[in-house]
């Protein structure tokens, strides 16, 4: 019995101790867990130096091409070990002990989970110096940071309609001020109705909700408008009433979900969302 314990340890040894030396050869490419840093590594034009992707990393379209190796929350050691990557770029929290596990065999881990514009922002200069795509990472966030502003200016001197988000239906979630979410629905001229939560992405009593009465309600819980409309005590709520009810089909998730460059798209789409509420004050 303790021989087979100990020739299973020095297996378990070896093995490892071979992984690290393979990827200490040799290393080319980069291999990409979370769908948010590959959105932002093709925005610098690195779309080239993506050897391996997860399931999740949908945008844009070309990452289909790219060899997967396993989904956000599980992936495949051996496929990553068979790229044998300079960079294994990650999020946080989830991906954390895939992280871990990742260092232990000797791949270079980069963990990247921005949760707001500021420090999306910050993720593409830190991108753009690892991957040797400065100038792109600078002309990209100047970019970005001009039409925010043009956005930010937009909005001032205008009402800004009570926004609700609705992540999730039983139970009822919606997001805080301090999520990217309430950031951008914030920056685009909205009121979120949540200033403040336990968590960033929380549950909420329907209650709460009525008593906000929000303008606009964006639905990401796949409940149906006619569900919503039927819910009960909500039929005076403003959003409710005027049928101001959006859905994934008016407002892509990604858009407003993922902290890359595409959130400016989102903060579009908001604003003009809450434009046609404004023309009817």
């Amino acid at each position: 019995m303790k021989k087979a314990l100990i020739l299973s340890v020095v297996i378990v040894i070896v093995f490892v101790f071979a992984c690290q030396q393979t990827v200490k050869k040799n290393k080319q490419g980069i291999v990409v867990l979370s769908p948010e840093i590959a959105e932002i590594i093709c925005a610098l034009n690195a779309e080239e130096e993506i050897t391996g992707i997860t399931a999740e990393c949908n945008y844009p379209p070309s990452l289909k091409a790219k060899k997967v190796v396993g989904s956000f929350s599980k992936i495949n050691p051996e496929s990553i070990l068979a790229l044998n990557p300079e960079y294994v770029f990650c999020s946080s929290l989830e991906q954390e002990g895939i992280a871990s596990d990742l260092r232990n065999l000797g791949f270079q881990v980069e963990v990247i989970y921005p949760e707001s514009i500021s420090e999306m922002l910050a993720a593409i200069e830190r991108i753009g110096i690892l991957l040797d795509r400065n100038e792109e990472a600078m002309k990209l966030v100047n970019q970005f940071s001009q039409e925010l502003e043009a956005i930010k200016r937009n909005s001032q001197g205008k009402p800004h309609p009570k926004v609700y988000l609705e992540i999730y239906r039983n139970p009822l979630m919606s997001v805080s001020d301090a999520s990217l979410i309430g950031e951008l629905i914030e920056t685009a001229g909205g009121d979120n109705i949540f200033p403040a939560l336990e968590r960033d992405y929380a549950r909420v009593n329907p209650e709460a909700v009525i008593a906000a009465n929000p303008d606009i309600m964006i639905c990401y819980s796949q409940d149906t408008l006619e569900n919503i409309i039927n819910r009960k005590g909500w039929q005076n709520i403003p959003a409710i009433k005027n049928r101001r009810i959006y859905f994934e089909r008016d407002i892509n998730p990604d858009l407003i979900q993922r902290a890359t460059p595409r959130c400016v798209e989102g903060m579009k789409i908001l604003a003009n969302i809450f434009a046609a509420w404004q023309k009817e004050q």
